[in-house]
């Protein structure tokens, strides 16, 4: 007698759901993905952005005062230590005006030398945590810099934009001639010095080393000159209260804390454009919807709740109240359409509703395919990083020329894609298919030059070589995609088994 087996409730998904699900907009997941805390950003259907949070805390942006413990001549470079008896790696090249504690500055950087740095890099297999002398401050619309006079602006702003703002600062006495105007005073409102005098800084007695400016892309946005200002003023003066306050310190403590490792992601969230990646393919899957009830939704406007928009969603309650929190914080001095959900449902989990774990699986992996049935084959290897291009399953006309060149202006549009999601940096050689038309292979250099500008993170196409290579270099700020991954994976290996 054959058992009976009762009929599965279908697994369905309300209207309102189903409208929160589409991902035509930016969306920013804070998940867990086999153990491992991670962020996730979807838009249009795709993976756009991933980062895992290591088990200990970032110590990137973190401000100290360092004591220089022995210099390597033939280098040019020395070893600084900073809190926790780390020792850290500092180039000394080209270097212009370091804030110095115990002397002044005469051109040289000497063993005992207690100056300000600032984490640049993270420790990352053998290779130790990197310092810069040009320490920085930054807010939503400028960076300030130590060691340089200049004023530059974002190679994004538009050249209407850039005159305004650069008419706008020039008649305040902020920028001269190109350069930072050099003066404390002009900045510094008197209510603002008495302020700083209360809590015994006197920014009179500060010798300012040369201080640069950077304005942001976010400037651009901002119509109202007199908040344009303030922003600066603001960010200007924490900068004076830096380094009136390192001055009074004892070496190697902390001036400025890095930020928390999901500050940096919901900060790049909200100040990046929507995503440039236009076209990017999308598979709209049909959902069915017949279940009549979902469990509980908390949702967190911090802006507009009349659109979706873009939205911060979590399954963790930890940190839907941090991020609550922070966006609550945030808004209070930027305008902010936001939302920010926390996700509970036990029949669809959140990993489940966005394929997390077969995006990431995808993004982990070696083998990227093309709509056109071509594929990529990612490696990295200690000392650069191969991407091959294959036509693969792709079967395009009967011209294999232009079916060539198709596959490998799609193959660089993928490529662009995968440096960022996969944080790939350093020397990237790419071997796409052959091409025998000279024109072909100057388009597709054009094409990838274009391509890789709407990347943040400086990155540079330098040629192709003889043999058809495409060289390219990414700087390389945080871990790649795989490494963050895997080397907190061998950690808690290595853990277990000690």
């Amino acid at each position: 007698m054959s058992r009976k087996i009762p009929p599965k409730d279908s697994l369905t998904i309300a209207k309102e759901e189903a409208e929160l699900w589409k991902t035509e907009n930016a969306k920013l997941l804070f998940t867990t993905y086999r153990g491992r805390n991670c962020a996730l950003t979807i838009q249009n259907n795709r993976l756009m952005a991933a980062s895992f949070f290591p088990q200990h805390p970032s110590k990137v942006g973190a401000i100290y005062i360092g004591k220089v413990k022995n210099k390597v001549k033939n280098l040019d470079v020395c070893f600084v230590e900073i809190s926790g008896g780390e020792l850290c790696f500092l180039s000394l090249k080209n270097i212009s005006a370091p804030f110095l504690l115990n002397r002044n500055f005469d051109g040289r950087i000497l063993e005992g030398d207690e100056l300000l740095v600032q984490v640049i890099r993270d420790a990352q297999k053998s290779k130790r945590a990197c310092l810069t002398m040009d320490v920085s401050l930054s807010n939503d619309c400028f960076v300030l810099t130590l060691g340089s006079e200049k004023a530059g602006f974002s190679f994004q702003l538009s050249k209407e934009r850039k005159n305004a703002i650069k008419k706008l600062l020039t008649g305040q006495a902020v920028i001269k001639n190109g350069l930072l105007v050099q003066n404390y005073e002009t900045f510094l409102p008197e209510t603002e010095c008495c302020r700083l005098r209360a809590e015994g800084i006197a920014p009179e007695m500060l010798k300012l080393p040369p201080i640069g400016m950077i304005v942001r892309t976010m400037a651009g946005d901002i119509k109202n000159n007199e908040e344009l200002l303030n922003s600066f003023y603001e960010l200007y003066t924490q900068f004076v209260k830096l380094l009136s306050i390192a001055m009074h310190r004892n070496c190697f403590c902390c001036l400025k804390q890095a930020p928390m490792a999901f500050e940096t992601v919901v900060q790049q969230f909200i100040m990046e454009e929507e995503h440039s990646m236009e076209n990017v393919s999308s598979m709209q899957e049909t959902i069915t919807a017949s279940k009549s009830e979902r469990t509980g939704i908390a949702v967190y406007n911090s802006g507009n709740a009349d659109s979706v928009g873009r939205e911060i969603i979590t399954d963790q309650e930890s940190m839907f109240d941090m991020l609550k929190d922070y966006c609550e914080e945030y808004r209070k001095q930027h305008p902010l359409n936001l939302s920010v959900r926390l996700y509970q449902d036990d029949m669809l989990s959140l990993s489940m509703m966005y394929s997390i774990d077969s995006r990431l699986e995808a993004a982990l992996g070696s083998r990227i395919w093309l709509k056109s049935g071509g594929y990529l084959i990612i490696e990295p290897t200690e000392a650069l990083t191969v991407i091959d291009v294959n036509s693969g399953k792709c079967e395009w006309g009967r011209n294999p020329e232009e079916t060539y060149r198709k596959i490998n202006l799609e193959a660089a549009y993928e490529t662009a894609i995968q440096l960022k999601l996969r944080n790939l940096s350093g020397i990237i050689i790419i071997d796409f298919i052959n091409m025998e038309s000279a024109k072909d292979r100057a388009e597709l250099l054009s094409y990838l030059r274009i391509l890789v500008k709407r990347d943040k993170i400086p990155t540079t196409v330098v040629d192709m070589t003889p043999l058809g290579l495409v060289e390219i270099t990414r700087k390389k700020i945080n871990k790649p995609l795989r490494e963050q991954f895997l080397s907190e994976t061998d950690a808690e290996t290595s853990e277990e088994q000690s």
